[in-house]
């Protein structure tokens, strides 16, 4: 069997019946049989660490897809209902290192790998049911699967944009080659900010203008789950929200493989 190496995150979203801030509201998360005995304040990291290894276990590469030399990252929505049972699963399969002209055969080709992480979800066994505020309710979950043919490159190691082949995929990209490729993602990246950045009200009282830098890291899903912000805090809020807002379409690669990618994007704030 080859080398498999997957990629997770969890998060949980809320309906619009829970509008109030996030800070008090209650969560416990659905018990996996085997978190039984943990505590309630252990209950997230067992409930994360069961599903990596229950993925771990279960997941195959899909021959079809081996012999054709694809690979794939698959985001895997879904939900623990009020029974504890899985439901409403909704698989994306986003294929990496490879494009195709015809549209039917890129269906198919996710369609191979979405059908392989769906089998991984649909054995998730029953679980004691989570609680929103102490009570029992239906929690969203999303995960995502790599499925990565063996490579020299380490699915978990960070590069910077200087050492990748490709750098991820902004919008605006994508029918660039690879000599313009990291030009391109830098003028995109600044034009984006530069467009959407708004200046606190909550500073305009002191007319402060800054330059606040935010080292981002963009993983090898595509997704920005961690970065770190150097200037004043008055600007953080309006960092944060930019950044959770960039058009990042594909994550970086080096030897058609994923990999992901650390870069620092400067914010320049004035007061106009």
């Amino acid at each position: 069997m080859l080398k498999k190496t997957l990629t997770i995150f969890l998060f949980l979203c809320f309906s619009s019946t829970f509008s109030q801030d996030l800070d008090t509201i209650a969560i416990e998360y659905p018990v996996w049989p085997i978190c039984k005995l943990i505590p309630q304040n252990l209950q997230k990291s067992c409930f994360e660490e069961s599903l990596r290894e229950h993925i771990e276990k279960n997941i195959e590469y899909p021959d079809q897809a081996k012999n054709l030399e694809l690979q794939s990252i698959v985001n895997v929505f879904f939900e623990i209902d009020e029974s504890g049972l899985v439901k409403n699963i909704d698989l994306k399969s986003n294929l990496v290192a490879v494009k195709f002209t015809d549209q039917d055969a890129l269906t198919s080709a996710n369609n191979i790998f979405e059908e392989a992480a769906l089998k991984i979800i649909t054995k998730i066994p029953k679980m004691l049911p989570g609680k929103i505020n102490n009570l029992v309710s239906s929690i969203p979950c999303k995960t995502s699967i790599t499925y990565k043919l063996p490579s020299k490159n380490d699915l978990n190691q960070v590069f910077s944009l200087q050492d990748v082949e490709w750098p991820p995929l902004i919008v605006g990209c994508s029918d660039m080659d690879i000599e313009n490729s990291k030009q391109c993602f830098k003028e995109k990246l600044n034009s984006f900010i530069k467009k959407n950045v708004k200046y606190p009200r909550k500073a305009k009282d002191s007319g402060i203008e800054s330059i606040v830098f935010v080292e981002i890291t963009i993983e090898n899903d595509g997704s920005i789950n961690s970065y770190n912000i150097l200037g004043p805090d008055i600007f953080r809020k309006e960092s944060e929200r930019l950044i959770k807002k960039l058009p990042i379409l594909e994550p970086g690669f080096i030897d058609n493989s994923p990999v992901a990618v650390t870069y620092t994007i400067p914010i320049i704030f004035e007061s106009k």
